[in-house]
């Protein structure tokens, strides 16, 4: 998913076909989040080469036939699933979005 550096700071990755990726060239560069109440790095996000934006059009494009042949119910289900699992960590999530 992402890895924390020594100063515990998480570095997200690019979340490409299912996994979190490393950006493809390794001299990528990240971007630091910045939390405003203290100005401390709370994270960096990887920045997306062309290549990155690339893969993950491709493999979008490689799991569309799938999903467009579940039918509405299973689609629906899926969404469900997702709006159970936002409920379930609300909390967590509003925490970090304040720190952001």
């Amino acid at each position: 998913m992402c890895k924390t550096t020594s100063e515990e700071v998480t570095v997200v990755h690019n979340y490409i076909n299912g996994k979190f990726t490393p950006p493809a060239s390794s001299a990528s560069q990240s971007l630091p989040v910045i939390n405003p109440s203290t100005s401390n790095a709370i994270g960096h996000v990887v920045l997306s080469s062309h290549q990155d934006v690339d893969d993950a059009v491709a493999a979008a494009h490689a799991a569309f036939p799938s999903w467009s042949r579940l039918t509405v119910k299973a689609r629906a289900a899926v969404m469900l699933k997702f709006h159970s699992l936002v409920r379930t960590h609300a909390k967590e999530l509003a925490e970090m979005i304040v720190k952001e």
